[in-house]
């Protein structure tokens, strides 16, 4: 076995470890997603605009949300109001219903198709109504301002303002 003199070992060894540490210069290339795969990263969104205080419908109670809103869904308002419960009914490509329920003689309701009508049962009065609110439109129960920012498919953004 031969003997190396310590320059050479060093000279040996640096040219061993050397080649054993190449460092690429251009990074790996990544193969493309299968085509109708998505790629990990991306997310997928709802269409339109994402409401400020979610789905989260309690917000609205003192009349003063941001939501995000489907059919079906109950919103309670503040009795201060005069309307103590919104529903939401169908939302269509003209609008979206809502039905409304509040104490006998407090509701006034101004808004594409609205209406008011008295029911009274054993003594207990409360006014009910319906309007019908277009994107982009404003509709107004008593002090509180209605818009709908947004509206496509199954899926809307309502807008609540006092005052």
């Amino acid at each position: 076995m031969p003997i190396l003199t310590r320059p050479t070992a060093t000279a040996f060894l640096l040219i061993v470890l050397t080649g054993c540490a190449t460092t690429p210069t251009t990074p790996a290339a990544r193969l493309p997603a299968s085509p109708g795969t998505p790629a990990a990263s991306q997310e997928e969104t709802p269409a339109g605009p994402q409401a400020a205080d979610g789905r989260e419908l309690s917000s609205c109670e003192d009349a003063d949300c941001e939501i995000e809103i489907q059919a079906g869904d109950e919103l309670t308002i503040d009795k201060r109001f005069g309307v103590r419960q919104l529903t939401i009914g169908a939302l269509q490509p003209d609008g979206a219903r809502i039905t409304l329920r509040g104490s006998a003689g407090e509701l006034s309701v101004q808004g594409m198709k609205g209406s008011i009508s008295s029911n009274c049962v054993n003594g207990r009065c409360r006014d009910e109504g319906e309007l019908v609110l277009a994107p982009g439109e404003t509709g107004r129960i008593n002090d509180m301002r209605l818009d709908l920012a947004h509206l496509s498919g199954d899926r809307a953004v309502l807008r609540l303002i006092p005052g």
